[in-house]
């Protein structure tokens, strides 16, 4: 009994994956960095989040300490992420992607799903070429590498996108399916977590092609209606079509850490930092929040928050500084040091499901959407911090705490 898909390509969708995406667009921003080995740095510049291929030559990865980075490879050069810059080129990317079909989902910030069905009359190519053509135009407009997984569904075109990196490519057509999941691992199938595989392993399922062929109804008791997805996928049959709308998410947080310190305007202007950077990706997400927590973490990793409700959903970070000030002096202890800053934005919503007030609350204005339209623009076409508040600039002469007054605001105390 054949369990495979018998044509080539009966649906055709590729998986395109950016090649350590954030130390690659440092080293497009700032060209002599190119071929060097670069880690890119967040939580305060103490975890490594990705590493330029060059310094993974040394053994250095995602989740490690910067200090043991530093260990593995003495000339490693550390950089601290800004992802205002990662979501610009995230952005171009797509708007690349789009030009060779307009079926796209976008699965992270560095990676994408394309349906290509019925594109090569279009295209006048095999759908592998056009692949070829999308990797080439990557590279000629933003500087740097793409690789791409070409395959009847999601689960195969991603798993044969990570089968060469960097700037690879591989084909896995209907016919071919059964010959290369012979060569694979288990821990190659993404979507089969440790505690999935394990469960399968006691099982006698150790292969995919074990997992492939195991009896529908035994896969759903085992992994439920996952499971047989994946074991259609699996097979070449596409039951997990591209999505061009992206869900929309239920929160929006940015938290960041910093070196420990007491002073509230530091303090401060770190949180101001985060609402800024949270507010930008509201707008460039077209969505909205009516609900927003001001969080802080003490040395000892207390978190305090504080409650924020809104009239009206609002995406401009004018609108709520007056509300932000006030959560925060509510939090803020004098003389406790604090180690991280967040802004949660809650209940969000998408701005074009969101039906005109007959009498709205004015607390965000048409002229500050209209502000933070143009200063999105400059910071996207000059830098991401071309343009910021001026609370979040670090000051040479540090303010008086005594302008920290206690301000009443909804406090929730310890949280975590």
């Amino acid at each position: 009994m054949c369990f495979f898909q018998r044509t080539s390509f009966p649906t055709a969708i590729a998986h395109i994956d950016c090649n350590a995406f954030f130390a690659s667009v440092e080293q497009v921003y700032r060209p002599e960095l190119r071929d060097k080995p670069i880690a890119v740095s967040g939580m305060g510049g103490s975890c490594v989040i990705t590493a330029s291929y060059q310094a993974r030559k040394c053994g250095i990865g995602t989740g490690l300490p910067v200090w043991e980075a530093r260990k593995l490879c003495p000339q490693l050069i550390i950089i601290p992420a800004d992802f205002r810059h990662y979501l610009h080129f995230h952005q171009k990317f797509l708007q690349i992607v789009a030009t060779f079909s307009p079926a796209i989902e976008a699965a992270s910030i560095d990676e994408c799903y394309l349906d290509l069905k019925g594109l090569r009359r279009l295209h006048r190519c095999s759908y592998e070429k056009i692949c070829l053509r999308i990797k080439e135009s990557v590279k000629a407009q933003l500087g740097i590498t793409v690789s791409i997984g070409l395959s009847p569904t999601k689960a195969l075109s991603k798993i044969a996108s990570n089968h060469r990196k960097p700037d690879g490519m591989t084909v896995i057509g209907g016919k071919d399916i059964a010959a290369f999941l012979r060569q694979l691992p288990l821990e190659k199938i993404k979507g089969l977590g440790p505690n999935s595989r394990a469960l399968l392993s006691k099982k006698g399922i150790r292969t995919p092609l074990e997992f492939v062929h195991t009896n529908a109804e035994e896969m759903r008791r085992l992994l439920g209606k996952p499971g047989v997805e994946m074991q259609q996928e699996l097979r070449g049959y596409s039951v997990r079509a591209v999505t061009t709308e992206p869900p929309i998410p239920k929160s929006l947080s940015r938290t960041r850490s910093f070196r420990p310190t007491s002073a509230g305007h530091e303090i401060y202007r770190h949180l101001l930092d985060n609402l800024s950077l949270a507010f930008w990706h509201l707008r460039n997400r077209q969505l909205k929040s009516d609900q927003l927590i001001v969080m802080l973490r003490d040395y000892d990793y207390k978190t305090y928050g504080a409650e924020i409700l809104l009239p009206d959903r609002i995406s401009s970070e004018l609108a709520v500084l007056r509300q932000v000030r006030q959560a925060f002096l509510q939090i803020y202890r004098s003389g406790r040091t604090y180690r991280s800053s967040g802004i949660i934005c809650n209940s969000l919503r998408a701005e074009r499901l969101i039906p005109p007030r007959l009498f709205p609350d004015e607390i965000e204005t048409r002229a500050q959407s209209s502000l933070f339209e143009q200063i999105d623009r400059i910071n996207g076409k000059f830098g991401s911090r071309t343009v910021v508040l001026g609370g979040t600039l670090k000051k040479d002469a540090a303010p008086k705490d005594e302008i920290l007054n206690q301000l009443s605001t909804p406090f929730l105390g310890p949280v975590s």
